[in-house]
């Protein structure tokens, strides 16, 4: 389980560069922050644990949702 405020990173870089649903705006955030935001929420959804996960830029945020198999802590 992870932390309000925890910095995490996405494991799989590939797979989100390569997320049709994603647009181009979402990725040069989630690349401007290489690919670290911050937990901003935890909760369950169809019994799996869920992250919620904010990549902030100085003029824009992006908030994505992650499994917990998705992301890691920073140093890990």
């Amino acid at each position: 389980m992870f932390n309000i405020d925890e910095k995490v990173a996405i494991i799989d870089v590939n797979k989100v560069k390569g997320d049709s649903q994603l647009d181009v705006e979402a990725k040069k955030i989630l690349e401007a922050n290489e690919y670290q935001g911050y937990v901003t929420k935890t909760f369950e959804e169809d019994g799996k644990t869920r992250t919620a996960v904010t990549f902030y830029t100085p003029d824009d945020r992006l908030t994505q949702v992650f499994n917990k198999d998705e992301i890691k802590k920073v140093g890990e």
